[in-house]
């Protein structure tokens, strides 16, 4: 996902960039540097993230520490319900009764699975964030 949004800004400050700074070698080294200080900075990001899902977990009270899980399982019940129960229910001649989830409990969807996923994120920034440094390095070795 950081990686699709880095492009994004990359592509328009390439071309920024290429018209600015004639020099090939210059403009890609800049172009490194400004993914560096992007990965980096995700990476910060992702941290700050990881270190209150861990925060959460150790917390003393039960609720502080299980309440991603609880509002997890209750979306999953409810789209469990609107995309594969009620279709079925319907299908069988019976009422079918959806529960509407308004845009905004999507959100909090991806809010809460953000929490699960964020370290497996964290693992794949550092790595990127230090390929890109080694890659950074040889460069620099490369010009000497």
């Amino acid at each position: 996902m950081i990686g699709r949004l880095i492009e994004r800004i990359i592509g328009p400050v390439s071309d920024l960039l290429s018209e600015v700074i004639e020099d090939p070698d210059e403009r890609a080294r800049i172009e490194a540097e400004l993914r560096m200080r992007l990965l980096s900075h995700e990476a910060g990001l992702v941290e700050a993230s990881r270190d209150v899902v861990v925060a959460e977990a150790q917390g003393e009270s039960y609720l502080q520490r299980n309440w991603r899980p609880i509002m997890m399982l209750t979306f999953v019940a409810i789209i469990a319900n609107n995309f594969i129960l009620a279709p079925y229910i319907g299908a069988l001649g019976g009422v079918e009764v959806y529960l509407d989830l308004p845009e905004r409990i999507w959100d909090l969807l991806t809010l809460g699975v953000t929490g699960y996923v964020v370290g497996r994120s964290a693992e794949k920034i550092s790595r990127d964030l230090g390929d890109a440094r080694v890659r950074q390095a040889e460069a620099a070795n490369r010009d000497k």
